[in-house]
């Protein structure tokens, strides 16, 4: 893959269109080893910028992106309890990967479809489609259900895709989906985020703000970590190095032990990524690293019990849809 086909441009907020951001921080990704820089706007979202062109977006992700996010029934069975009861309804899964979860849900009796911008070894029999989900032609009103799992922090346009929602989804479906909290307690000092294929940062804020420009309202927004897990790690070298003046660097900051993970879950992987901390890092980053976990941990569970935790699972319905 040739990442120095990687092309940027800057581009305005995609929530309120403003073109004043201030600079949070610059971080050079391990996998295409471009530096990348995080704005944040006034209206409080955080995006890349300038930001990775349509045509590079492909380029950022390795083969092996997918290689540790199958095999997790359990997860799959998480999202499912987020699901109303199928009865045979219409299903769409935004950004589905390899098809797992559509494969999970065609066997609880939902009747799916999945997209993806790129195709991936596909090992299901469920229908996927590769490309621009913005470009597809499907039938509007026709979805009960629309599902978007840490998806729209990877796309170019967030306002488009929960456009084109709000007229798939059927009179009373639903539209669940998860993203980055990044209003939580500590992540607006940290360097996890996997920039630059996080292109968007979102608050509760924005995400309220983008449902009812659609006609949309949240019928829930559930901070905690059912689905996917989200720790601020890097809060400790940030704090002793904000002593002595600003730093906008995450390689000065980070947690260079989870650094190098570099997208890779630790379960399946504990073994093999000790051998690179203790390859990689001397004693003094081991005994900061080790600290800066638990610190993360703490901030984490904390998150949680003020409700702001640092990822979001929301259910949404069309403003019309009759509930109370």
């Amino acid at each position: 893959m040739n990442h120095s086909s990687i092309t940027t441009e800057f581009v305005p907020c995609d929530l309120c269109g403003s073109t004043e951001q201030d600079l949070l921080f610059s971080k050079i990704d391990p996998i295409t080893q471009h530096e990348f820089h995080v704005v944040e706007c006034r209206c409080g979202m955080a995006f890349v910028n300038p930001m990775p062109t349509e045509q590079s977006l492909p380029l950022l992700y390795p083969a092996d992106y997918l290689k540790d996010k199958h095999g997790m029934d359990s997860l799959y069975r998480r999202m499912g309890k987020l699901l109303p009861e199928a009865q045979g309804g219409a299903l769409l899964d935004l950004g589905c990967g390899r098809g797992d979860f559509i494969h999970y849900a065609a066997s609880q009796g939902w009747n799916v479809e999945g997209v993806d911008l790129m195709g991936w070894e596909m090992p299901h029999p469920v229908p996927i489609r590769v490309g621009n989900f913005l470009d597809m032609d499907l039938e509007e009103s026709r979805y009960d259900v629309i599902t978007a799992w840490a998806l729209l922090e990877h796309v170019r346009t967030p306002s488009a895709f929960f456009e084109k929602v709000g007229r798939l989804l059927s009179r009373r479906g639903r539209f669940i989906f998860v993203v980055p909290n990044f209003s939580a307690p500590g992540m607006r000092r940290s360097c996890t985020e996997d920039i630059p294929r996080h292109l968007w940062l979102f608050t509760p804020k924005a995400v309220r703000a983008y449902l009812a420009r659609n006609r949309m309202v949240p019928r829930a927004i559930i901070h905690d970590d059912a689905i996917y897990t989200s720790y601020p790690f890097g809060l400790l070298r940030h704090f002793f190095l904000a002593l002595m003046g600003r730093e906008t660097r995450c390689s000065r900051f980070e947690n260079r032990a989870v650094a190098l993970l570099r997208n890779r879950q630790i379960k399946g992987n504990a073994r093999w990524w000790l051998r690179e901390v203790f390859k990689n890092l001397g004693p003094l980053d081991i005994m900061v690293d080790a600290a800066d976990l638990l610190v993360g941990e703490l901030v984490s569970e904390w998150s949680k019990l003020v409700g702001n935790y640092g990822t979001m699972t929301v259910i949404a319905t069309l403003e019309s849809d009759g509930r109370g």
